[in-house]
């Protein structure tokens, strides 16, 4: 190398290290990318993926990026892999990796779970950086049905260099695909009845904690003819994808003789269809455990019933297939459904039929609205489905197709009800003793469901502490009663408990701190809240009130809050009325801002004059 050459190096060096460090000043860069990924579908409906990525990693933070974990199961295997990791500085290889050199473990690893689905990992470990790890893989699943979303972005603070996808599939068999936020370019070939679709991305934007998961750059693809095993189909359209389900579990539905007789017992002396859905789900909750099972064709083709009576256990599939055919020795028809479910998760994209779905509910339709049924859950009361499913777009199947339709939102104002009477007595140095009952119904009982039977005596009494109106609050006695109102789930809670220092005394005055509580965005789920509080406290001495009583109402949007005070004697008597109905498409800051305007409303203090200063 003559030092021309060296120099014009060293100027590259210097000019890429002064830019990363530019770069530092305004967002933090953990690692960098470079990633080619090939996808090629057989005309079997076989696929082959292949990915080689390069990542050189600045910090020890980076160390994650490079993390590599490949999953296998009945229908997949893991052909290669090969790692280097190099310093860039000095080119010397400090680190090589080969598949027998990935750790292997289970992916559902407790004992209350049946698998076949494992995968191997590898980490990199180092102390110098930067780093320049050269990563190699390449995975087969035998069948088309699911099709890996590509996300060019894999991990916060990663400077994304370039990134490519190349998807290869016979014409006969057809692809989809739903481009989200995408910058790049798209190219498209054809030769000898293969396809060739080539997505490429070049110096994306960093991506911090913070980033919106909508506003990611995505790329989905699916299928239009697809098999799995002996079980081939098109979802072409959403009717396709649901007559492919149902074929799939077709025959499964038989029930053991003794299971009949017992259910005939149960449900012949009812009239009412829903009485028959309720005592036969109950039934299913008392007497059949919840167990994740990923076995199978895929995963997707559920346990039989026999299985599951055998057992006393199974999956969301298996359970819902037991309580569909349960129904249907009794002349109910029910429909089994899938649903993409968890906590706040996102809905599906509705224009985009395709596999999206990780859960399986029972619809039972009737004359009116369908009734919903969780059945992997003890708790809930049927026709309830909870936070886990609610307001979802579901692919219901039917014999010869199916359609999409969307589960409860739960925002009418039954569902969203909460109640509470308490008593309060204050003694002479302000503290108080208190006693307060409470009724909560539908969305909210839910969350006193987890307290109720996931936290012991201790913790479910900080669960009330931390969420008492007033601060300071130590409850001495509680019970929690679950109930329902036919799907209406119920919870009807009371305690005991004191406060200390509840009033603020000065020489001449007894002034009663904020007791009503303000209004949290975790109360508004569904947009929606019919809050009732009646309040009795007795003052202990007669004191003159120096604040107005007079009743202060509050109205704006559809929203209303009444607040009246009266006093008789010594006892202050207040109930606040709170009605709350947000509209589905208020952004969540403008919720925030709206909540704080309406706590601004909802409160009231409260001054008295003691009864010497009235004297003087």
């Amino acid at each position: 190398m003559n030092n021309h050459c060296f120099l014009v190096l060293i100027f590259l060096s210097f000019i890429s290290e002064t830019a990363f460090c530019s770069a530092k000043d305004s967002v933090d860069i953990y690692s960098e990318l470079t990633e080619k990924q090939v996808i090629t579908v057989t005309k079997d409906f076989e696929v082959k993926y292949y990915n080689e990525r390069t990542i050189t990693v600045f910090s020890n933070e980076g160390l994650d990026h490079a993390y590599t974990s490949l999953s296998y199961d009945r229908l997949s295997k893991i052909e290669n892999f090969q790692l280097e990791v190099i310093n860039p500085k000095t080119g010397k290889t400090l680190e090589k990796a080969k598949l027998r050199d990935m750790s292997d473990v289970a992916i559902y690893s407790t004992s209350s779970v049946f698998d076949d689905n494992r995968r191997k990992y590898y980490e990199v470990k180092s102390g110098v950086f930067p780093i320049k790890i050269k990563i190699i893989t390449e995975t087969k699943s035998s069948s088309n049905f699911f099709l890996r979303t590509w996300i060019p972005v894999h991990r916060y603070n990663q400077k994304i260099k370039n990134s490519s996808i190349t998807v290869n599939y016979p014409k006969e068999i057809g692809l989809r695909y739903k481009e989200l936020n995408l910058l790049g370019t798209r190219e498209e070939k054809e030769e000898d009845g293969m396809v060739s679709i080539t997505w490429e991305e070049t110096d994306l934007p960093i991506q911090e904690p913070d980033f919106e998961e909508e506003d990611d750059h995505r790329l989905l693809i699916a299928p239009v003819k697809f098999g799995m095993e002996e079980y081939s189909g098109e979802m072409g359209d959403w009717s396709g994808l649901a007559d492919w389900l149902y074929k799939l579990n077709e025959g499964r539905d038989q029930l053991p003789e003794d299971l009949k007789k017992k259910i005939h017992a149960l449900t012949d002396e009812l009239e009412s269809s829903y009485e028959k859905v309720e005592v036969l789900y109950t039934y299913l909750q008392q007497n059949f455990r919840y167990v994740s099972i990923q076995l199978g064709i895929g995963g997707w083709q559920t346990m039989s019933s026999e299985e599951v009576a055998k057992y006393a256990y199974g999956d969301c599939k298996g359970l819902s297939n037991i309580m569909k055919a349960m129904l249907a020795e009794v002349g109910i028809d029910s429909n089994y459904t899938l649903v993409f479910a968890g906590e706040d998760e996102e809905d599906i994209e509705v224009d985009f039929p395709s596999n999206q779905f990780n859960h399986v509910i029972l619809q039972v339709p009737t004359d009116k609205d369908p009734i919903w049924l969780e059945c992997t859950s003890n708790l809930l009361p049927a026709g309830y489905l909870g936070s886990f499913t609610k307001d979802r777009h579901v692919l219901v199947t039917t014999k010869g197709g199916g359609y999409l339709t969307k589960t409860p939102s739960y925002k009418e104002a039954q569902w969203n009800q909460s109640k509470s009477e308490t008593n309060i007595k204050i003694d002479p140095q302000g503290n108080a003793l208190i006693e307060t009952d409470m009724q909560f119904e539908g969305n909210f009982a839910e969350d006193l469901m987890y307290v109720k039977n996931n936290l012991d005596e201790r913790k479910q009494k900080d669960f009330f502490n931390r969420t008492s109106p007033v601060s300071g609050l130590i409850v001495t006695d509680l019970s929690i009663d679950l109930q329902h109102q036919d799907s209406i789930p119920v919870a009807k809670t009371s305690y005991k408990g004191f406060i200390q220092k509840f009033t603020q005394n000065t020489s001449k005055r007894v002034i009663l701190k904020s007791f009503m509580g303000d209004l949290e965005p975790e109360m508004f789920q569904s947009n929606r809240l019919v809050k009732t509080d009646s309040f009795r406290i007795d003052l202990g001495d007669n004191l003159t009130p120096e604040s107005s009583l007079e009743p202060l109402y509050f109205q704006e949007e559809g929203n209303n809050i009444a607040i009246v005070s009266k006093l008789d004697g010594n006892i202050l008597n207040v109930t606040r009325e709170i009605e709350i109905d947000f509209s589905d498409e208020l952004e969540d800051e403008a919720k925030k801002e709206l909540i704080k305007k309406i706590n601004s409303k909802a409160v009231k203090t409260y001054i008295f004059l003691k009864s010497d200063i009235q004297t003087n």
